[in-house]
C-alpha cells in the first residue's frame, strides 16, 4: 500500500481522509497548518480545496468572482483558498505534481451528511452547478483516497459531489 501524508490531517475533511486511507491499509501521516517547504520528487501534493474556486460551466468565471450571497466575514478566507488554485499552484515548478480537490457547496462540519459510498467526479466545473450540490466528509474522503490510489490526475483541479 501507499504512504500518504495529509496536510490538514486534523481538520474536518483531513481527518476523514486520514481515517479512510488508514482503513484501506495505507501508511498515513497527518500534518496541519503548513505546506511543505519544497516539493518532494515523486510525491504528489493533494489539496483539500473549496467550492468557490469552481466554475458553473466551461470557460465561465469562477464562483469566487461573485460572493454577494456569502457573509462578508468569510470573503477573505474564500478568496485566499481560491487564489491557491487560480494563481499559486499553477505557478509552481513543473516538478511539483499537485491535485486540488474541491468539494460540493454543501460540505463541512455544519452540514455533515451521511456516507452514501459513492460520489461524482468533475474537473474545474462543478458537478452540480445549479444548486452547488452536497457531499459528506465520508464520501469526500472516499473520492479523495480513490484519486490518490488511481493517480490519474496531475497538476489539475477536480471536484467531488453527489
Amino acid at each position: 500500500m501507499s504512504r500518504i501524508t495529509v496536510i490538514g490531517g486534523t481538520g474536518y475533511a483531513g481527518s476523514a481522509i486520514v481515517a479512510e486511507a488508514a482503513s484501506r491499509g495505507h501508511q498515513v501521516t497527518g500534518l496541519s497548518r503548513s505546506l511543505p517547504d519544497a516539493p518532494i520528487p515523486g510525491v504528489p501534493l493533494y489539496v483539500v480545496g473549496g467550492y468557490s474556486s469552481l466554475r458553473p460551466a466551461p470557460g465561465a468565471a469562477r464562483f469566487v468572482t461573485d460572493l454577494s450571497h456569502i457573509p462578508a466575514e468569510l470573503h477573505d478566507e474564500i478568496r485566499a483558498g481560491a487564489a491557491l488554485i487560480i494563481e499559486d499552484l499553477p505557478a509552481t515548478p513543473p516538478t511539483l505534481d499537485w491535485v486540488f480537490v474541491s468539494p460540493a457547496l454543501r460540505f463541512g462540519a455544519r452540514m455533515p451528511g451521511e456516507r452514501l459510498g459513492r460520489y461524482r467526479l468533475g474537473d474545474d466545473v462543478a458537478v452540480q452547478p445549479e444548486d452547488g450540490g452536497a457531499i459528506s466528509a465520508a464520501d469526500y474522503a472516499l473520492g479523495f483516497v480513490d484519486l490518490i490510489e488511481k493517480g490519474d490526475h496531475h497538476r489539475a483541479q477536480v471536484n467531488l459531489g453527489h
